[in-house]
């Protein structure tokens, strides 16, 4: 058995900030995995086989420069057929858009940063985008070099949610 295997990450900390802030709550009736990884959780809808939402902590203080992984990986914890895959991003112009961006959540001693940096690749983290939104400084990548660049210079505690919309049907 791996070390992987035997650890137990603790997800995101609803009291990370000075107030509680509790993850969003799916809507009544639906059926959600809560995946803990490391310094967030991601909320799987497993018949859409994505996330409905993700919560992530960041520690301005101790973030950590690791090299990027691009380890793509479906989570064991759970059947294959609830998550998305490889092929929904072959062949066409969508990106593996990070819900919890790989860097947020890589802080720490330098064991726990790598965990989270590959945490970061689970499908389960990942949402179909526009290549052009997703890479883009004015749009995605710039708000999210925003938040971490606030976090890193201030030395701030952030908590962030993001979903993906995916249809007009989906909530709030």
């Amino acid at each position: 058995m791996s070390c992987r295997a035997l650890f137990h990450p603790s997800g995101y900390n609803t009291d990370f900030l000075d107030v509680p802030l509790p993850l969003p709550v799916p809507p009544a009736g639906t059926l959600i995995r809560e995946l803990a990884y490391t310094h967030f959780t991601v909320l799987l809808d497993p018949a859409r086989r994505l996330a409905i939402a993700t919560g992530v902590n960041i520690d301005g203080d101790q973030l950590v420069t690791v090299d990027r992984a691009n380890d793509w990986h479906l989570d064991s914890r759970i059947p294959t057929y609830e998550q998305a895959g490889e092929a929904l991003y072959a062949r066409n112009n969508l990106d593996r858009g990070h819900l919890v961006r790989r860097l947020d959540p890589v802080w720490g001693d330098k064991t726990t940063a790598l965990r989270a940096n590959y945490d970061t690749f689970a499908y389960t983290n990942a949402a179909p985008q526009a290549a052009t939104f997703n890479q883009s400084k004015e749009l995605w990548l710039g708000l999210e070099d925003h938040v971490l660049t606030c976090a890193r210079t201030n030395g701030n505690r952030i908590s962030v949610f993001t979903a993906p919309v995916l249809s007009a049907q989906d909530p709030t």
